[in-house]
């Protein structure tokens, strides 16, 4: 576990603008991803209601992520090392080491977890729709919605939700429970992965608001399935490094765009 790493307690890490620089691309070619969904969403709009042209109205959509990301990448490039948390490519920025030889054992178990993720939801989704008394509209092109999960869902969102926030929560708790002594207590670190997924969870909540009315019962189904997620994501992070929790994050999008495509063809 990670919680054994020497944790550097005096200083921000190392080349931090060319590390922020790294992961904040990575992280744009998800924000990118969200343009075609936020143009179609505009086309539908009435004219009276488009004060300015869709591309700038686009442009302008875009800053609020663009913002989140930059945030979320600035605090874990500060803080995710003095805590004992991993990024591959933060490690290849500093100190020029390899990045496949260290991300290729993991793959496996971080790919066929987000494959089992990705199957429990689905179950579970099964299980509680009849319950909700709504019928969730099914997912668009299934080639788009890959794209999206890939870029957006397992870099961005891991960026946002693990890199920037998880090492924050972390980062707090060793600076309070501990004055920053020693390597964060698991507990620690176990609760700041319960309270990221479960933003993760809430951060759904708006895009599942855009297509259904929110009864408590699907508040509490987006935000527990969407959390599920979160705590796989989390513990890899914590146990390996951000890719591996991007990997598993991806898979559970690959899993998810064969049933989508099945769906899609036999619509």
């Amino acid at each position: 576990m990670n919680q054994t790493l020497p944790i550097n307690q005096s200083r921000p890490a190392p080349h931090f603008a060319k590390t922020f620089l790294a992961l904040f691309g990575l992280g744009l070619l998800g924000v990118l991803t969200l343009i075609p969904m936020i143009m179609s969403q505009l086309a539908v709009l009435p004219p009276e209601l488009l004060e300015l042209p869709i591309p700038v109205l686009t442009a302008l959509s875009l800053l609020n992520p663009l913002i989140l990301l930059a945030l979320a990448v600035a605090i874990g490039t500060l803080l995710a090392q003095r805590v004992g948390l991993r990024s591959l490519v933060a490690e290849k920025v500093r100190t020029g080491t390899p990045i496949w030889p260290q991300l290729r054992p993991a793959i496996p178990m971080a790919f066929g977890l987000g494959l089992g993720f990705m199957l429990v939801i689905v179950v579970l989704d099964r299980f509680i729709n009849p319950f909700a008394n709504v019928e969730l509209p099914t997912a668009g092109n299934p080639f788009m919605q890959l794209v999206l999960g890939l870029l957006y869902g397992g870099i961005t969102e891991e960026l946002l939700l693990r890199w920037g926030l998880m090492s924050l929560f972390v980062w707090l708790g060793w600076r309070v429970f501990q004055r920053g002594a020693g390597a964060p207590h698991p507990a620690i670190v176990w609760t700041a992965i319960f309270l990221a997924a479960i933003l993760f969870g809430v951060g759904h909540l708006p895009a599942m608001a855009s297509m259904v009315v929110l009864t408590p019962l699907i508040i509490v189904r987006t935000i527990l399935l969407n959390a599920l997620g979160g705590i796989v994501f989390g513990w890899l992070f914590w146990r390996d490094n951000l890719e591996t929790a991007m990997v598993s994050h991806a898979a559970f999008h690959v899993g998810l765009f064969f049933i989508n495509l099945g769906v899609w063809l036999m619509g």
